[in-house]
């Protein structure tokens, strides 16, 4: 038997899902169930202690719910940036979190609560919690590619029912890989024009606007261009969907998956360039289905606790 684990309770996960503004927690059960759920400010800006101190609380306020007749079984942690899966180290990290990168997931919470524990990546954790409950009827050997059109671009890739993390748990950060763009003849990141960032940048191409090209200006405010029918917003839009076409194709061709999902802030306002997508894509013939993710934000803390049942049960097998 392992520890903290009682042999007739049923197994339970406390997922937490660290986000930019707020950390999300779940008491989820094999079937998938929500037992229960905590939402808190992140307040990034104050750094990594305040964090996991607002992550502690939020894991000792499921404890406090977990029924009578289950036990936990683990910690499941999703967080932006690179992520040692087995030590929960956050090898490297974004700003958004001063002092993020450095910080020993896997031994901070391991020390207080005497469970394990499994951290990752939070496009790999949402990619899972998508093909755990996502309705898009995929098997356990599925293979599936997701895609997250934020203020950045992140991803996850699943072959044969395997996540791919790489060497140095890099796979899936598509958005930092490179392009050129041959609009301004340089060579970009593929996130300077294929994210929300990236769509105000192309708009900001095409209008000459004076400040810099790395001067953040997000693909809202391009959307609320293109819905009130402003051309060059619509046309920033298409040369945005021809940049996603062409990393779509590329992703098509080099893992060939069941499925492509696209999740991130960017899909709320698919009605206006979806048509645009699936035109593009039929047009260079890619063949694999695309699909919108449907777990919304709950997709990262379903992954985490599928990452710690699948570690839970390998481990008792």
């Amino acid at each position: 038997m392992r520890h903290g684990v009682k042999a007739e309770a049923a197994p339970v996960v406390i997922a937490i899902d660290i986000g930019g503004t707020k950390i999300r927690g779940a008491l989820i059960d094999r079937e998938a169930n929500m037992l229960a759920s905590t939402r808190r400010a992140t307040d990034a800006s104050l750094g990594a202690s305040h964090v996991l101190g607002v992550i502690e609380a939020s894991i000792e306020e499921l404890k406090q719910q977990v029924p009578a007749d289950t036990c936990v079984c683990g910690i499941g942690l999703s967080s932006a940036g690179v992520i040692e899966p087995i030590s929960g180290l956050v090898v490297s990290s974004a700003p958004q979190i001063p002092g993020w990168a450095g910080t020993p997931l896997g031994a901070y919470f391991g020390d207080r609560f005497r469970l394990p524990l499994v951290a990752d990546n939070d496009a790999n954790c949402a990619l899972v919690g998508e093909i755990w409950c996502g309705r898009h009827g995929l098997g356990a050997n599925a293979s599936a590619v997701m895609l997250t059109l934020g203020t950045g671009l992140g991803g996850a890739v699943v072959t044969n029912g395997r996540l791919l993390t790489g060497r140095h748990y890099l796979t899936g950060h598509f958005g930092l890989a490179r392009m050129w763009d041959r609009y301004s003849q340089t060579e970009v990141k593929v996130e300077h024009l294929v994210s929300g960032t990236g769509l105000g940048n192309v708009y900001r191409q095409i209008v000459a606007l004076p400040e810099p090209l790395d001067h953040p200006f997000g693909g809202a405010a391009v959307m609320e261009l293109v819905a009130k029918g402003d051309a060059d917003a619509s046309l920033a839009l298409k040369r945005w969907c021809e940049h996603l076409v062409l990393q779509i194709f590329n992703l098509h061709w080099m893992i060939d998956p069941d499925v492509i999902i696209i999740g991130g802030g960017m899909v709320d306002a698919r009605e206006h360039w979806w048509p645009l997508l699936e035109a593009g894509l039929a047009a260079r013939g890619v063949q694999a289905p695309v699909a919108v993710a449907t777990m919304g934000n709950d997709a990262g803390v379903y992954g985490a606790a599928r990452l710690v049942f699948d570690r839970w049960q390998s481990a008792e097998s």
